[in-house]
């Protein structure tokens, strides 16, 4: 049969990584979704077919437990926790059951059985109004292909063998899959599915790698070795260039490669923009090796310490002393800089081990950040007291999570103030609150009354306003989070909060055209992931406030 003629086409999606990149297309085709070995069998065979699954299942078993082990020894202990609880689902009676019921009644072989079984369980969670319980149609999709890739004796993840400089080219990327992503491999991504907050657009810009998603049946297009060219900020792609074309586009990323260069060599000084207004460019992280990167690439700061992978991973919650102990050692490279730790944020889609968090039907909607603290008084003091006693060590703010009333953020204050007292710390770390609902935006003049500083997470502030699920790709058309309602809700924060501090560390923070949103709302401080920083920096520096901007500066008290 013939080869499919490689042809030059021109393809489009939204890009989830800015960059340019350029190579060959290595085509990961889910082994989900392959034609696999059929066979019937006799009732006689059902028992070694049955043994077969379970040597299968065990397997798999080990495997995430090593992968949640490995991980975790690498500071990533959120990914870990995703394997651990891959575990738990895999070791569910209720799903081994259901799969040896299909071996017995179809009579057919555990690859058939596990697709069948696992497809159906995949719908069941899809079509779950509970948002999380939906979302976790992509972890039985991933376990599925764990056992299959078991019962083909596949021992490597076909990922690991990705050559060097590759565009990673799939229908879509799960947990399983982008732990296998690093800088070597991967030059550039071109997924179908996925939305600017998956998995695979939050890990693509943390390695500042390239990515495209939303890329309409792109396995129909793309061969395995046809030479890519990717622009990860507009989501442009061009599938097997001519020779002009090619030249042209590796002449852009030489430039862009110089540009980086020079531009994180200057990312350790001040960004301005062009009338002279300095904007601080501050570092969102959540591990050790994030907290060095900040610091390569030049942070101000560090503007979000997420502390729930500390949490996550653990069957029983850290003490006072494990905590205190843990952000010493991963705040060394921040040095003297100032450092905004969140409190716990748990609830959502963040589960914890040792609490009963009781999910209701929309757990977004639900007990999440300061409203499962308050439920559980002992895991805030212990906060409380570990982040006053760093303060000893570290120029520390606090920062307490999911504000949507200002008596919420009045009894976060006393607690915070009694704690000190009782521990004798002075003087006391400034607290903020973080903005995530349009109720809080809305009512920050009262929530001001009771913080030092705020913070604006435009994720969840889009989520809320636009009604819209952060990391749902069936609407991810409308998590517009520049869309005029949520300039408004920003110019309205900045405007009600007089001289208190703001800034806001959500995604919009990192794109150029949302750098010059938030100057012109009068936002002076951003939190982006640390390889982001260079890049934003820039974007304040070829940015021109303008003679609209009469908002005060927080640290001089001038217009602008």
């Amino acid at each position: 049969m013939a080869s499919k003629q490689r042809i030059t086409r021109q393809l489009s999606g939204r890009g989830i990584s800015p960059g340019l990149a350029l190579g060959n297309a290595f085509v990961y085709r889910d082994i989900l979704y392959r034609d696999q070995e059929q066979y019937e069998i006799v009732e006689a065979e059902i028992e070694g077919e049955h043994a077969r699954f379970d040597t299968a299942l065990q397997d798999v078993l080990g495997e995430l437990k090593l992968a949640a082990t490995r991980i975790e020894q690498d500071s990533d202990e959120g990914l870990a926790d995703i394997f651990r609880s891959h575990g738990a689902m895999l070791s569910d009676p209720a799903l081994h059951g259901d799969i040896k019921r299909e071996i017995e009644i179809e009579l057919i072989n555990p690859e058939q059985a596990v697709k069948r079984v696992f497809r159906r369980w995949e719908r069941k969670f899809l079509a779950m109004e509970d948002e999380r319980l939906s979302q976790r149609s992509d972890d039985i999709a991933d376990l599925a292909r764990r056992l299959l890739r078991s019962l083909a004796g596949v021992e490597a993840h076909t990922l690991e063998n990705m050559p060097a400089g590759s565009i990673l080219v799939a229908r879509r990327l799960l947990p399983s899959d982008t732990v296998f992503l690093n800088r070597r491999s991967t030059a550039g991504v071109v997924v179908e599915l996925g939305g600017p907050l998956s998995h695979a657009a939050v890990l693509t810009r943390e390695l500042g790698v390239p990515a495209v998603s939303q890329v309409s049946d792109v396995l129909s297009y793309v061969l395995p070795g046809d030479t890519l060219l990717v622009d990860g900020t507009d989501g442009g792609i061009i599938l097997n260039p001519d020779q002009d074309t090619e030249d042209d586009f590796r002449a852009k990323v030489a430039r862009q490669r110089t540009a980086r260069i020079i531009s994180r060599d200057r990312a350790h000084t001040p960004a301005k923009t062009r009338d002279g207004l300095t904007v601080e460019v501050l570092a969102n992280v959540g591990c050790d090796e994030d907290v060095e990167r900040a610091a390569e690439n030049g942070a101000d700061g560090i503007g979000l310490y997420r502390i729930e992978h500390i949490y996550l991973s653990r069957q029983t919650p850290p003490s006072e002393q494990e905590l205190l102990d843990r952000l010493r050692r991963s705040l060394q490279a921040a040095k003297d800089k100032t450092v905004t730790i969140r409190l716990l944020d748990a609830g959502g889609d963040k589960e914890l081990p040792f609490v009963n968090l009781r999910v209701g039907p929309n757990p977004f909607l639900g007990r999440r950040g300061v409203r499962l603290l308050f439920d559980y008084p002992e895991l805030m003091a212990v906060q409380f007291r570990a982040l006053l006693r760093l303060t000893e060590y570290h120029d520390v703010h606090v920062l307490v999570p999911m504000i949507t009333l200002s008596e919420e953020m009045a009894r976060t204050r006393k607690l915070f103030e009694d704690t000190a007292r009782e521990i004798g710390i002075k003087p006391l770390a400034p607290l903020g609150a973080m903005i995530e609902t349009p109720a809080a935006a809305l009512c920050t003049r009262e929530i001001v009354k009771h913080a030092d500083f705020l913070s604006i997470g435009t994720n969840d502030l889009t989520q809320y306003t636009m009604a819209a699920g952060r990391e749902n790709p069936l609407v991810s058309d409308y998590f517009i989070d520049d869309h005029p309602a949520m300039r408004r809700l920003l110019r309205m924060i900045r405007t009600d909060t007089g001289n208190v501090p703001v800034s806001i560390c959500g995604e919009l923070a990192s794109r150029k055209e949302g750098v010059r949103i938030a100057i012109e709302c009068g936002i002076r401080c951003l939190s982006v992931s640390p390889p982001l920083i260079p890049g934003v920096k820039d974007a304040i520096r070829e940015t021109c406030v303008g003679e609209h901007d009469t908002i005060q500066d927080p640290r001089t008290g001038q217009s602008n």
